[in-house]
């Protein structure tokens, strides 16, 4: 479910290239993290067991085409390169301890300058603020000062630009909330070279929801293609709604009852006649779809009003409202989950050895 719930998030914020720290899958047969929206990715997953781990996911809807790789053994890093159009891109996902993490950003970096090409977009969990000051809701960390430090010299000797920051200079917003310490803090950033900075067009955080840490989100100027065409396929899940079943079967009587021959041949009215029901019901999916969406952008709006005013003014009855709507977004989340699962299980009832 989670893995689903990651996938459902990617799609509606219609990303292209998702950047995953955390994945935590094992070495030999990592579970799966693909979908017809995101077919193809690219995994570092540490050879010491559930630990660490990144990932890269690409959309069917951009026409990358990979040219190099390069993955961990430890899951720290992940770095594909290809083109998209006529531009060069590499796209890095990197995953920092929580101890000295100046020196793996430094060996990490130092392996990336080798490798890239054209465009660089990175991001990651560093693990650490980069300006306490401004980056922490207590003003002030844990990390020792001399680490952050030589985390921002490395960063600047790269001349890598944290795109939120660029775009939000003195706004104070977090990206990870620390249940122990009743504190918050952004640790998750996207950077650019400077000299392509001109590309941001955007860069948000989103509420959070199923991970333990906030959505980072850019949106960059890129040749990409426009989405293709997509082919009605029908919700199963109308036809098992009674009120909709009776509406369709009303719906059947009176068009055969108004459309009986001579006025037109058999042929003619048998044909037309799955327009009309295939018209009904994407009318009524389509309602029902606005409904759920409405539903969803209202509870994550609500999340995310509730996180800011909890970021703000720390307490515990704000912790608890907001752990109590992220279990109502869960239970709204499951429902698609469950409607993927049971599409697997028909696609291997159907495919599957039947003797």
């Amino acid at each position: 479910e989670k893995r689903h719930s990651a996938l459902r998030e990617f799609r509606s914020y219609h990303a292209d290239v998702v950047l995953i720290q955390e994945t935590h899958f094992p070495h030999d047969g990592a579970p799966r993290l693909s979908s017809q929206k995101f077919p193809l990715g690219f995994f570092s997953n540490s050879t010491a067991g559930k630990v660490c781990g990144t990932a890269i996911l690409l959309s069917r809807e951009i026409p990358f085409t990979v040219t190099g790789t390069r993955l961990d053994t430890d899951g720290r890093y992940t770095f594909v390169k290809g083109t998209i159009g006529d531009q060069l891109y590499t796209f890095a996902s990197i995953y920092l301890p929580n101890r000295k993490q100046h020196r793996t950003l430094r060996s990490i970096l130092t392996i990336l300058a080798d490798f890239q090409e054209g465009v660089l977009v990175l991001g990651g969990d560093l693990n650490l603020p980069l300006d306490a000051r401004l980056d922490t809701s207590r003003g002030v960390s844990s990390v020792p000062h001399a680490v952050l430090r030589q985390a921002r010299t490395t960063l600047h000797a790269h001349r890598l630009v944290d795109c939120w920051r660029t775009l939000h200079p003195t706004t104070r917003d977090y990206t990870h909330f620390s249940s122990p310490h009743h504190s918050y803090s952004r640790i998750d950033c996207i950077f650019l070279p400077f000299g392509h900075i001109r590309l941001l067009e955007s860069a948000t955080i989103g509420p959070l929801t199923w991970s333990d840490h906030n959505p980072v989100i850019v949106t960059l100027h890129s040749p990409l293609v426009r989405p293709r065409e997509r082919l009605w396929r029908l919700n199963e899940t109308l036809i098992t709604d009674p009120l909709i079943k009776e509406e369709v079967t009303q719906l059947l009587h009176n068009y055969f009852r108004e459309n009986a021959p001579p006025h037109s041949t058999p042929q003619i009215i048998w044909e037309a006649h799955k327009a009309v029901v295939r018209g009904c019901l994407i009318q009524r999916g389509s309602q029902k779809k606005k409904a759920y969406a409405a539903t969803l952008d209202s509870l994550l709006q609500r999340i995310h009003d509730l996180e800011q005013a909890h970021k703000q003014h720390i307490d515990d009855a704000s912790y608890a409202s907001l752990l109590e709507l992220r279990t109502e977004l869960h239970s709204l989340l499951n429902v698609k989950a469950q409607k993927a699962f049971l599409a697997t299980r028909r696609l291997y009832h159907e495919h599957g050895n039947k003797c």
